[in-house]
C-alpha cells in the first residue's frame, strides 16, 4: 500500500487528538468487548485487509445495532459531526485496522476541486483528488496549493507532526487530569504546576522536550488545544 500524503488541516489534528485521548480508548475497549461476546472478534492488529474486514462486516450486520451505529455515536460523544467522511473514516482505520490518521489507510484520500476556508469550524485549504486525476493535473496545480497553504490561518511550515503532536496532547491531557484532580472552585495555573511537578510522567514527557525545557510551553500548549478541541468533548 502507497503512503498517502496527508493534509494537515483542523479536522486531521481534531480526530488525532481524539485517537489519542484516554477517553477514546476506554470507548474502543468497550466496543470490541461487546464485539467479542457476540463471537465477532476483532485482531488484535486490526484486520490486515479490506476483504477480511468485509467478511467481518457481512457477520456484524446481523447485529441489533450496526457498527456504522457504534462510529455514530462515538462521534457524537467527542460532538463530532457524524456526516463527516474523514472523521468516519479515522474511526473506523482505528477500531477495525488499529491505524491512525497519519499512517497508512485503506480509505486513500479522494482523487482536483481546491477549496480554501478562513473561517468557520472547516478551515483549511481542502485539495479533492477525483478517482480518475492524473499524476500531472497534480503536479501542475503544485505550485498554487503551496501559494494556498500559505495564506492559510495557522499556517506551520515546518512542524514535525509525530514527535510533536503525540507529545504536546501528551502533556495537555495530564495538565487537565492534575487540574481536576484539585479540590478547589479557583484553581491557579501555578498551583497546577506545583502540583504536577511531582508526577514521574511529567518529568518523562520533560525528556522529550530540547534541554527537558517544558515548564515554559505548557501554557502555550494549553492554548492551542484549547481552540483546538473547543467544541469537542475531549475529557
Amino acid at each position: 500500500m502507497k503512503t498517502v500524503r496527508r493534509i494537515f488541516n483542523d479536522d486531521f489534528y481534531k480526530i488525532t487528538a481524539v485517537l489519542l485521548s484516554k477517553k477514546f480508548s476506554t470507548l474502543e475497549t468497550t466496543l470490541k468487548s461487546k464485539f467479542d461476546k457476540a463471537g465477532l472478534i476483532i485482531p488484535e492488529k486490526g484486520f490486515t485487509n479490506e476483504s477480511q474486514y468485509r467478511e467481518w462486516l457481512k457477520m456484524a450486520m446481523n447485529l441489533p445495532k450496526k457498527p456504522g451505529k457504534f462510529i455514530e455515536d462515538i462521534l457524537l460523544t467527542f460532538n463530532l459531526d457524524v456526516n463527516n467522511e474523514f472523521f468516519r473514516n479515522c474511526v473506523t482505520s482505528r477500531l477495525f485496522f488499529n491505524k491512525m490518521p497519519w499512517q497508512e489507510s485503506v480509505y486513500p484520500q479522494t482523487n482536483i476541486t481546491l477549496t480554501t476556508r478562513n473561517s468557520g469550524k472547516d478551515r483549511g485549504l481542502w485539495v479533492e483528488i477525483k478517482p480518475w486525476t492524473k499524476k500531472q493535473d497534480y503536479i501542475e496545480l503544485w505550485e498554487t496549493i503551496k501559494m494556498l497553504q500559505k495564506s492559510l490561518i495557522g499556517y506551520r511550515s515546518k512542524e514535525k507532526f509525530q514527535k510533536t503532536f503525540a507529545r504536546d496532547f501528551d502533556v495537555y491531557q495530564l495538565y487537565f487530569e492534575t487540574k481536576q484532580s484539585i479540590e478547589s472552585e479557583l484553581v491557579s495555573f501555578d498551583k497546577v504546576m506545583n502540583k504536577i511537578a511531582d508526577n514521574p510522567k511529567y518529568h518523562l514527557l520533560a525528556k522529550k522536550f530540547k534541554d527537558g525545557n517544558i515548564d515554559e510551553q505548557v501554557r502555550q500548549i494549553n492554548s492551542r488545544f484549547d481552540e483546538l478541541l473547543k467544541d469537542v468533548n475531549i475529557f
